[in-house]
């Protein structure tokens, strides 16, 4: 897969990013990012890295950005040890580039996510404010710590208690249904679609998770039971993406659900070639190696496996609703403030983490990246508030053109423009 040119059109960028990508969830994609300002900056981060004029801005520290940080991609997750963690999740955009990449972007998704939130424009600017000072001052202590239940407060540490309390049994029992003694996918048509009629894609998936097995030196654990395709996220919907429900500990009650989604190009590394990138043996092993690199700990068995010519990255399934509601805070402003700073330390850590790795800067220009933020933050905040702005109008031209079934969107969806 190469990566696809970006147009100084929106409309353009997004079909051209898009194009190839399954008919039927690109409709639900687009759906989606009609909705509001938030769901679009999710959905379309080429379109907003090729807008940022890094140039116009101090130096930053080169680092290992996972490209995509908004506040959706921040949740709770076990890791191979069972351990729950709270950090970023989600890698795909991961490249080396400067650490503003990641801090605009993370700052532009809370001005985008204003209203969603209940914050007017001045108090959303004080809160991006607050989150820029704690990302600063957790990159100028230069430790990475992690946040788990007895170090994160308010939101966070109440979603960490309840992840730690859910058992596995709980995701089966929302995901499939028991058929004489056997569990099957419960095919909903939302979040699991049928597997295609395709023998030889199911034996790759089946060869694949023998290697897991033999890998992870528990071969009984991966044996396969039931294939379904799956529907999740945002900016990778439309991209092949499977999931299987293998033995796991035992029938039906102990059985795991493992997840297979194929690998695209950074968006991020395309959209700024000036900066020299690592030659992967393929991107899910790009992906794989930054999240290892950035994360506190990795979500179980996460591995990146060649299928079929095709680069996946898998891992064990977690529950989608490991994720901090924040529409659930817009009357408690101290709370949301706290909870994305908290996010915004998590960063900072994360970057921490890879700060001299595979030809990054190493950890002192970071100390001293984030001493300078705390001392000028203003520029960072009017970049992020022209990054919310450039979005905002993308996002207008985009759901004009969706409404009225632009051809260019519509051919996409195999639907015709009226």
């Amino acid at each position: 897969m190469r990566p696809r040119p970006v147009a100084s059109d929106p409309v353009d960028s997004i079909a051209a990013i898009n194009r190839g990508r399954d008919p039927l969830l690109l409709s639900r994609k687009f759906e989606a990012m009609a909705a509001d300002p938030f769901a679009f900056l999710r959905a379309s981060a080429p379109v907003a890295h090729a807008a940022l004029d890094l140039a116009a801005l101090p130096p930053a520290p080169i680092g290992w950005v996972c490209g995509d940080l908004h506040l959706s991609n921040f949740g709770c997750f076990r890791g191979l040890n069972r351990l729950v963690y709270f950090d970023l999740n989600d890698f795909d955009e991961a490249a080396r580039l400067p650490v503003s990449v990641d801090l605009l972007r993370f700052l532009a998704s809370i001005l985008a996510s204003a209203p969603k939130l209940g914050l007017a424009r001045q108090a959303a600017g004080e809160v991006a404010d607050r989150a820029l000072a704690r990302y600063a001052a957790g990159l100028a202590r230069g430790k990475p710590f992690w946040l788990e239940r007895d170090t994160a407060r308010g939101p966070i540490q109440a979603l960490l208690e309840q992840v730690m309390t859910r058992r596995r049994r709980d995701l089966l029992a929302r995901r499939t249904e028991l058929q004489r003694g056997r569990r099957r996918f419960l095919i909903d048509n939302l979040r699991l679609l049928p597997f295609p009629q395709d023998a030889e894609l199911r034996d790759r998936l089946a060869a694949a998770l023998s290697a897991l097995g033999q890998l992870y030196e528990s071969p009984e654990f991966f044996r396969p039971r039931d294939f379904a395709r799956r529907v999740a996220g945002m900016g990778s919907l439309g991209l092949a993406r499977y999931v299987v429900l293998v033995r796991g500990r035992g029938d039906p009650d102990r059985n795991a659900l493992i997840d297979f989604k194929l690998a695209a190009p950074s968006s991020a590394a395309a959209a700024m070639p000036g900066f020299k990138q690592v030659a992967w043996l393929d991107e899910a092993q790009r992906v794989v190696t930054v999240q290892d690199l950035c994360q506190a700990a990795c979500p179980a068995y996460l591995t990146a496996m060649p299928i079929g010519g095709r680069a996946f990255v898998v891992r064990e399934l977690q529950p989608v609703e490991d994720r901090v509601a924040l529409d659930h805070l817009t009357r408690q402003p101290r709370r949301l403030a706290q909870t994305l700073g908290e996010m915004a330390e998590v960063a900072a850590w994360a970057q921490l983490r890879g700060a001299g790795r595979i030809g990054c800067t190493g950890p002192d220009p970071m100390i001293e990246f984030g001493h300078q933020l705390l001392l000028r933050p203003h520029p960072w905040l009017d970049a992020a508030r022209r990054a919310d702005s450039k979005n905002t109008a993308a996002f207008r031209k985009f759901r004009s053109a969706w409404r009225r079934r632009d051809a260019r969107l519509a051919n996409l969806c195999e639907l015709r423009a009226r």
